[in-house]
C-alpha cells in the first residue's frame, strides 16, 4: 500500500513538471551556482507543492518537494532557500544542513547529481479551490452521493489569491501617462483532470476536454488561465452525468506561475494589448487631426457663407442695376434711338425736299438773273426811248408805247409778288430767309443732341461712352468669374472637394448636392449674360463710331452751310424788295404819263428820271440776283450734302436703334440671369450654415467622441498591458515559493489532489472499531484469567 502511494506521488509530481513543460516556462539554460569552483556545473532547482484535499474541498496536508539537479563537473557550494519544518531527506537517512531556512551543501559533481527533500508547506497557497455538488438539482455533501442514482452535477471554483495592490503606469492617449493602483496577481495557469467511472453516463460539460480512458471511463480535462486581463483570477467549471450506485471520483489540479510576456502561449495576447494601446494613441492623433480639419472646414464654411452672402448681395445689386437701371435705361436708349431714327428720317426727307427746293431756287434765280439782265436792257431802251420821247417830235407816238410799257411794268410787279403770295419771287425769298435759320438751329440742336448722346463718360455727360464702359466692366467681371479656373470654378471645385471628404456625412453631402448644380447653372447663366453684354458693347461701339465719324461732323457742316445760305437769302430778299420799289416807281410814272399828256414833257422828264433810276435799280437787281444765284448754287450743294449726311445719319441711327434694341434684350436676359444668380446664391447662402453646423456637429458629436474613444482605447489597452507587465514582473520575482540558489534555474509547480468519495472511509472506520472491540474483549478476557489465576 505504501509503495502504491509513493508511486502515485511520483506520478503526480511528474504531472506537475509536465504542466511546466507544456506552458513552456523556464529560466535561461546555462545558469551556474555563484559560489565555489563551479567549473561547467549547471544547477536546476524545482519546487513542487503538493496539497491533499478532501472531497468537499478542505485542505488536509501540504508538502513541498525540493529537488536540486546538478549537471557537469566540478565542486559547487549550494545555498538553497528551503522550508525547515518537517524537513526530511528523500535520498538518505541524514537530514540536510539547514540554517535560517537555507540549505547549505558543498557538492562534488561529475556527471549528474540530485538532492531531494520534502517538508511541510507552511506558507499560503496561491489557489483557493471550492467544490459544489448537486444531485437531481439539490445541494448535497460528497458522502450523500455514494450509492445514490440520479443526475449528478459537480462544479469546481478555483481562485487565484495572490493579488496585491501595485502601481501601474500607462498612456493617457494624448502623449502623457496615467499612474493607477490596481490589484495584480501572480500569473498562474493550470489544469484539472478527473476520470469518471463507467457507471457515469450522458456526461455533459461546456468547458471540458473529454476523452475515453481506455477502461470504460470518461477522462475530463479543464484548463485555467488564472490572471487578468488574459483570463480571470477565478475559474468556474464542472460537469454533469447520470449516475447509478454513485461515487465521487477524485480529481487532480496542476498549476504553476508563468510570465505571460515570455510564454509563447500568452505573449501574442500581451503584444495585442500593447498594439491596441498604440492603435488607440494613433486613433486619438488621427481623430484630433481630423477634428482640427473639421474645425478648419467649419471656419471655411463660415468664410464661404460670408463670401456667398457678399456674392448674393453683389448679385442682388447687379440684378437691381441690370433690372432696375441698365435694362430700363437700355430700353429707353432703344426707344430714344428709335425716336432719333424717326427724327433723322424726317430730317432726311426734309433735307431731300430742301435739296429739291434749293435746286428749283437755283434754277429760278438763274431765270431771274436772265430776266433781270433782259430787264436792264429793256430799261436801257426805255430810258433811250424816253429820251426820244422827251423830244417834242416823239410825244405824238408815245401813247402806244406808254400802254405797252405799262403792261410790262405791271407784269414785272406781279412777278415780284409779296411775302404772302405763293409762287412769287418775294414769297420764295422770304421763305428762304425765314426757314434757313430755323433749319440751321434745328441741325445745331440735332448736333448737340448727338454729342450729348455720345457723351464723354463723365458724371455730367455720361452718354453712350459711360454706358459702354459700364457694360464692359460688368462683362469683364462676368467673364472673369466664368473663365476656366475663375471664381465660379473655384467655388464649384471647393464644394466638390468638401463633398469628397470621407467625413462629409449624409447631411453634408445632401446640402452640397443641392448647392453645386445651382452654382453650375449660375455659371452658365453668367456666361450667357457675358456673351450678351459683349454683343451690347459691340453695338454701342458701332453707335459711338457712327456718331464720331458721320453724324456729328455732318450736322456741324450742314449747320455751317445753312448759315451761309441764310445770309444769301436775306441779301437777295432785300434786293428784290428794292427792285420791286423801283418798278413800282416806273409804274407810277407811266400812270402819270398816261394821265395827262399835257404835262407829258414834265412827265416824260420825270419818267426819264425814273427810268434812269429803274435802270440803275435793275443793275442792282442783276447784281443781287447774281449773288442769289451763286448762293442758291451753294445752297443746292449744301442741301445735297445735307441730304447725304442725313441719309448716313439715318442709317447710323438705324444701327444705333438695332444695337440699342439688342442691348435692351441682352440686358433683360442679363437681368433675368442675375436674378436667378441672386436666387441661387441666396439658396447657397441658406445652405452654407447647414454645412458649417454639420462640420461643427461632426467635430463636437463625432470627432470629439472618436478622440474620447481613442483615448479610452489607448488607456484601456494600455492599462491591460501594464497589468500584464506588472504580473510578468511578479512572476519573475515571485515565481518560486521559497527561491532557488543564486545563478540556478528555478521552477515551481503546485498539485492539488482532491480525494474522491466511494464509502471506503466509513467501512474502514467500522472495521477499525470492530478490531478495537475484539482487542478490548481479548484484553478483558486476559485480565479476567489473571485474576482467576
Amino acid at each position: 500500500m505504501t509503495g502504491r502511494k509513493n508511486s502515485a506521488t511520483l506520478v503526480r509530481l511528474g504531472a506537475g513538471l509536465a504542466v511546466m513543460a507544456v506552458v513552456g516556462v523556464g529560466l535561461p539554460s546555462g545558469a551556474s551556482a555563484a559560489d565555489g569552483d563551479a567549473g561547467d556545473v549547471e544547477v536546476t532547482n524545482t519546487e513542487t507543492i503538493q496539497v491533499y484535499m478532501s472531497a468537499d474541498g478542505k485542505v488536509q496536508t501540504k508538502r513541498v518537494y525540493e529537488q536540486l539537479t546538478l549537471t557537469g563537473k566540478g565542486q559547487v557550494d549550494v545555498e538553497n532557500p528551503i522550508e525547515p519544518n518537517g524537513l526530511r531527506n528523500l535520498d538518505g537517512f541524514g537530514n540536510p544542513d539547514v540554517s535560517d531556512g537555507v540549505q547549505s551543501e558543498s557538492i562534488d559533481v561529475d556527471g549528474v547529481s540530485r538532492s531531494r527533500t520534502v517538508s511541510n508547506f507552511e506558507r499560503d497557497l496561491p489557489l483557493d479551490i471550492s467544490i459544489a455538488y448537486e444531485l437531481d438539482g439539490e445541494p448535497v455533501e460528497p458522502g450523500d452521493v455514494v450509492g445514490e442514482s440520479g443526475l449528478l452535477s459537480v462544479n469546481y471554483t478555483v481562485k487565484n489569491t495572490t493579488a496585491a495592490p501595485q502601481e501601474v503606469t500607462y498612456t493617457d492617449g494624448e502623449g502623457g501617462t496615467i499612474t493607477e493602483t490596481v490589484e495584480v496577481p501572480i500569473p498562474i495557469v493550470g489544469s484539472l483532470t478527473t476520470v469518471l467511472p463507467s457507471s457515469f453516463s450522458e456526461v455533459r460539460s461546456d468547458t471540458a476536454n473529454m476523452a475515453g480512458d481506455g477502461r470504460g471511463g470518461t477522462k475530463l480535462s479543464f484548463t485555467m488561465t488564472l490572471f487578468p486581463p488574459i483570463g480571470s483570477d477565478t475559474a468556474t467549471f464542472g460537469y454533469s452525468a447520470l449516475i447509478d450506485d454513485g461515487v465521487i471520483p477524485p480529481a487532480s489540479v496542476s498549476a504553476l506561475p508563468v510570465n505571460p510576456l515570455k510564454s509563447p502561449s500568452f505573449k501574442s495576447a500581451g503584444d495585442s494589448y500593447q498594439s491596441g494601446s498604440e492603435t488607440g494613441e494613433k486613433l486619438v492623433a488621427g481623430a484630433t487631426e481630423i477634428d482640427s480639419n473639421l474645425l478648419k472646414l467649419r471656419d471655411g464654411a463660415g468664410d464661404l457663407l460670408a463670401g456667398l452672402i457678399q456674392l448674393s448681395d453683389g448679385a442682388d445689386q447687379l440684378n437691381a442695376g441690370l433690372a432696375g437701371e441698365a435694362a430700363p435705361g437700355a430700353r429707353r436708349l432703344a426707344d430714344g434711338a428709335g425716336d432719333l431714327n424717326d427724327g433723322l428720317g424726317k430730317i432726311d426727307r426734309g433735307a431731300m425736299k430742301l435739296d429739291a427746293g434749293a435746286g428749283r431756287l437755283s434754277d429760278g434765280t438763274g431765270t431771274a438773273l436772265s430776266g433781270s439782265r433782259k430787264l436792264t436792257a429793256g430799261l436801257g431802251k426805255i430810258s433811250a426811248g424816253l429820251d426820244q420821247l422827251g423830244d417834242s417830235e416823239g410825244l405824238p407816238a408815245a401813247a402806244a408805247g406808254i400802254d405797252a410799257l405799262q403792261a410790262g411794268v405791271d407784269q414785272i410787279v406781279a412777278g415780284f409778288g409779296t411775302a404772302n403770295d405763293q409762287n412769287t419771287l418775294l414769297y420764295a425769298l422770304n421763305a428762304l430767309e425765314l426757314g434757313l435759320p430755323d433749319a440751321r438751329d434745328g441741325v445745331l440742336r440735332v448736333n448737340a443732341g448727338l454729342v450729348r448722346l455720345r457723351g464723354d463718360g463723365s458724371p455730367a455727360t455720361p452718354g453712350l461712352v459711360a454706358a459702354k464702359g459700364g457694360v464692359d466692366q460688368v462683362q469683364s467681371g462676368l467673364a472673369a468669374a466664368v473663365a476656366p479656373g475663375g471664381s465660379s470654378d473655384q467655388l464649384i471645385g471647393g464644394l466638390q472637394a468638401v463633398r469628397a471628404l470621407a467625413d462629409c456625412g449624409p447631411v453634408c453631402k445632401g446640402t452640397l448636392d443641392q448647392i453645386i448644380p445651382q452654382v453650375q447653372t449660375s455659371k452658365t447663366n453668367l456666361a450667357t449674360a457675358s456673351a450678351g453684354l459683349q454683343q451690347v458693347s459691340g453695338g454701342l461701339q458701332v453707335a459711338i463710331d457712327g456718331l464720331n465719324g458721320e453724324l456729328i461732323p455732318g450736322t456741324s457742316l450742314l449747320a455751317s452751310r445753312l448759315g451761309a445760305a441764310a445770309d444769301g437769302a436775306a441779301l437777295a430778299n432785300a434786293g428784290a424788295k428794292r427792285l420791286k420799289a423801283g418798278v413800282q416807281d416806273v409804274g407810277d410814272g407811266l400812270g402819270q404819263l398816261e394821265a395827262g399828256l399835257s404835262t407829258a414833257i414834265a412827265g416824260v422828264l420825270q419818267l426819264s428820271d425814273g427810268a434812269g433810276s429803274a435802270y440803275a435799280g435793275s443793275s442792282d437787281l442783276t447784281d443781287g440776283l447774281s449773288r442769289i444765284d451763286a448762293g442758291a448754287g451753294d445752297l443746292a450743294d449744301g442741301t445735297g450734302q445735307l441730304a447725304d449726311g442725313t441719309g448716313k445719319a439715318a442709317d447710323g441711327s438705324q444701327l444705333l436703334s438695332d444695337g440699342a434694341g439688342d442691348l435692351a434684350t441682352g440686358l433683360d436676359s442679363a437681368a433675368d440671369g442675375s436674378g436667378r444668380l441672386a436666387d441661387g446664391l441666396e439658396t447657397a447662402a441658406d445652405g452654407a450654415p447647414a454645412l458649417q453646423d454639420g462640420a461643427n456637429r461632426l467635430s463636437t458629436e463625432g470627432m470629439s467622441k472618436l478622440v474620447a474613444a481613442g483615448e479610452d482605447t489607448a488607456q484601456e489597452y494600455g492599462k491591460l498591458y501594464a497589468t500584464i507587465d506588472a504580473g510578468a514582473q511578479r512572476a519573475d520575482a515571485e515565481e518560486m515559493a521559497y527561491g532557488a540558489p543564486e545563478g540556478a534555474d528555478g521552477l515551481t509547480a503546485y498539485t492539488f489532489e482532491i480525494k474522491g468519495e466511494d464509502g471506503e472511509g466509513s467501512r474502514n472506520l467500522m472495521r477499525g472499531l470492530g478490531a478495537l472491540a475484539i482487542a478490548g474483549l481479548g484484553l478483558g478476557a486476559f485480565a479476567m484469567r489473571r485474576r482467576l489465576a
